[in-house]
């Protein structure tokens, strides 16, 4: 009986973090902009400090309203770039549109690799 105790005891414990990090971790572009929005120290959502511009985090806190909020994502194949627009928020992503990208745009997004 002990044991049985003792690995529940331990189960709990380890799965605290989990479900902390599930409940508090944007899953997507809505939830992103949401947490933006609403957290005390921004600067802490940023991996580098250096990409931190306190001007455009307080715009996107006073300014954005999640009617705003985009979701892209950029395909590359067969030397082509690919913008694809989906449902931003949801758990199964919907295309709305693919348009492919100007060559600048392209060059762009691979030089930031």
């Amino acid at each position: 009986m002990k044991k049985v105790v003792a690995i529940i005891a331990v189960l709990i414990l380890v799965s605290i973090p989990l479900f902390e990090w599930l409940l508090t971790n944007p899953s997507n572009s809505l939830e992103l902009m949401q947490t933006l929005r609403n957290t005390e120290n921004p600067e802490s959502l940023f991996m580098e400090g250096e990409n931190f511009d306190a001007e455009i985090v307080e715009y996107i806190q006073k300014e954005f309203s999640p009617n705003m909020v985009l979701q892209f994502t950029i395909l590359e194949f067969d030397e082509k770039s690919f913008l694809i627009q989906t449902t931003p928020g949801t758990t199964k992503l919907e295309i709305i549109n693919i348009d492919e990208m100007p060559e600048e745009m392209r060059n762009y997004f691979l030089s930031q690799q």
